[in-house]
């Protein structure tokens, strides 16, 4: 039989999994939708449980629409939601729920470490923002000052994908995007942990996984692993890498000729580039070749804000309520009757790495219907993003001449057309939107040999999609490009009240 190359996808809502071929075609996909929890104000976290009875399910979904067993599968590659931490015990279980990006319970480890070493020197070293959850050595620090007994217990503080290898393999490693993000790395060296780093901020190096290539096979899949998946036990698994990286990777993304934006529950923008970038808006990780960076981009809220606006004022989930909130949006007028959102639901990244930020709607008045509040949602979120692509130029070194855009949210024609509008560049919309599946699928492809290099795989894959562009409109450019300004101000102009609540809110019991 061919190969058969598996791509586990772990996502913020959700995992995927993707059955290939070598020569990149999807023969088989498998979804399983799961819940994240907030027990707290600023806490989301998920049981990684979720996450593995996800994939048995997605495999199961995935050979049976392919045609084949699960035991047929050649390799298997994992890409991941990221970054997060999970203390994970010598057998690979969990202690804890894994802390998510957009987990803001360690802020008081943040002080900490700003007491040890000042922020601006300490971020010159890991070269990427400190803030809580995206900054996982915040996350471990937590897990550590507030849960003694777990961290004691913990022989890893796992990433998401050593979280799903070491469930399937029993041996911990890590690729060097998840590290990059560590903070507790020199960003120059993404191979090696600071050892020194992590004497100064409390962190045992000995609780780390092991640093290996996104395509690096780690290990092959146990018998208990078998057994839970039906996959055959010695199967390769590859380390696998973050899921911006193996969406980069399955769009073709080589050097920075190609920008590459994933909207999902969060938007990403990532472009390959030499050297990590000096421009602290943008999260520097690594990419899948050695000495290679992919700059990151993102904002925090974008999907989110879109389910929360049908969870919280439509009463509706799913493809009827988006339908419902397009149907509401495409109603009202290009700038929502001047109606500003913005979508800070969960503080926000790029550019304003304030994890305190807050959402909110302002313009509003009797005038101000619902089609102009699902309107302002989309329109807010597309300013979150124009803030982030306006900057893009200077860290890539050249003209941007394309934007591929694949994920969740670029199903949506009308977003897509605000989108372009706002930012008044064509979008490039891929048709086949499973990247970060087959991004896996082809890092268990490379690192079982079946590609002689990662640009002959991203070849692979880039030949087998096709785009559609959406241009902007350029009747709509003047009214944007002033709502735009507004919209660059709010947040400066409101940003003391948002601290305030949010501590209010973080004290509340």
């Amino acid at each position: 039989m061919a190969d058969l190359l598996l791509g586990l996808d772990i996502g913020t809502s959700g995992v995927k999994v993707g059955l290939a071929s070598a020569g990149g075609q999807l023969l088989g996909l498998g979804r399983a939708r799961h819940p994240n929890d907030s027990p707290h104000p600023d806490w989301v976290q998920c049981p990684p449980e979720r996450w593995r009875a996800g994939v048995v399910a997605g495999i199961q979904q995935a050979c049976a629409e392919a045609g084949v067993q699960p035991a047929d599968v050649s390799a298997v590659g994992i890409s991941v939601l990221f970054p997060c931490i999970t203390p994970l015990d010598k057998q690979a279980r969990p202690l804890y729920p894994a802390l998510l990006y957009s987990d803001r319970r360690s802020t008081a480890q943040v002080d900490a470490i700003e007491r040890l070493l000042p922020r601006d020197r300490y971020q010159d070293i890991i070269g990427n923002v400190l803030t809580p959850g995206t900054c996982a050595v915040t996350s471990i620090a937590w897990l550590r000052d507030e849960q003694p007994d777990i961290a004691a217990r913990t022989h890893c503080f796992a990433p998401a994908n050593t979280a799903i290898s070491a469930w399937l393999t029993g041996e911990f490693a890590a690729d060097p995007a998840m590290v990059a993000l560590s903070g507790l790395v020199d960003i120059h060296d993404p191979w090696r942990w600071n050892e020194g780093l992590c004497e100064t901020l409390g962190i045992d190096v000995q609780r780390l996984p092991r640093i290996a290539a996104a395509h690096e096979i780690v290990g092959t899949v146990t018998r208990a692993a078998a057994d839970a998946t039906g996959l055959k036990p010695g199967t390769p698994v590859a380390c696998g890498t973050g899921d911006v990286p193996a969406s980069a990777f399955a769009c073709g993304a080589v050097d920075s000729s190609a920008v590459v934006y994933v909207a999902g529950s969060t938007d990403c923008v990532a472009v390959p580039v030499a050297q990590p970038t000096p421009d602290r808006r943008w999260v520097n990780c690594a990419y899948i070749p050695k000495d290679a960076w992919l700059p990151i981009g993102t904002t925090t809220s974008s999907g989110v804000s879109v389910e929360w606006f049908l969870r919280e004022l439509l009463g509706q989930s799913g493809s009827d309520g988006i339908q419902a909130m397009t149907a509401l949006a495409e109603s009202a007028e290009p700038g929502s009757g001047r109606l500003l959102y913005l979508p800070y639901l969960q503080g926000e990244r790029t550019p304003l790495w304030d994890p305190q930020a807050r959402g909110s709607f302002f313009g509003l008045s009797t005038a101000t219907t619902r089609a102009d509040l699902a309107r302002a949602v989309f329109e807010g979120t597309a300013f979150g993003l124009r803030m982030v692509i306006d900057s893009i130029e200077q860290v890539a070194g050249t003209a941007v001449s394309e934007i591929r855009a694949v994920g969740g949210g670029t199903k949506n024609a009308l977003w897509n057309q605000i989108k372009a509008d706002v930012l008044q560049r064509p979008l490039a919309v891929l048709e086949f939107q499973e990247t970060s599946s087959l991004g896996a699928a082809l890092l268990a492809g490379l690192g079982a040999g079946l590609y002689p290099s990662f640009e002959a795989a991203a070849a692979v894959a880039w030949a087998g999609n096709h785009a559609r562009l959406v241009e902007p409109s350029a009747a709509n450019a003047p009214r944007y490009n002033e709502l735009f300004g507004l919209f660059q101000q709010l947040y400066p102009a409101t940003r003391p009240i948002a601290h305030a609540l949010s501590r209010r809110t973080a004290d509340a019991p």
